[in-house]
Parts: structure tokens; C-alpha cells; sequence
């Protein structure tokens, strides 16, 4: 899928994706269940951000 965005849009995706890893990393700090999921969720969003980097 591709997906156009415009400077502003690349910017906000960007402070989402950053603001979003932040709470999933307290989420898995603060967890003693088993985190899998979340280091899988925490995976995604790394790569999301580097694929919004490369956004033009």
C-alpha cells in the first residue's frame, strides 16, 4: 500500500510514533506478565518510524 503524506503530516505521524513507543516501553517496563506481545508491538512501531523517515 502506498500512502502520500505532506511535511506536516510526516511530522505529526512521526511525534505519534515516538510518543506511542514511549508508553509502550514504560508499558513493558512496569509488566511482570509475559511481554512478547509487546516487544512485538514495540518491533512495529521501529519500523513504522523508519519508514516514516523516509516519507518525501
Amino acid at each position: 500500500m502506498m500512502m502520500e503524506v505532506d511535511n506536516k503530516e510526516r511530522d505529526v505521524l512521526k511525534k505519534i510514533l515516538d510518543s506511542y513507543l514511549s508508553e509502550l516501553r514504560l508499558e513493558v517496563a512496569a509488566t511482570k506478565r509475559s511481554t512478547s506481545t509487546l516487544h512485538e508491538e514495540e518491533e512495529i512501531v521501529k519500523g513504522l518510524q523508519k519508514k516514516v523517515a523516509t516519507l518525501k
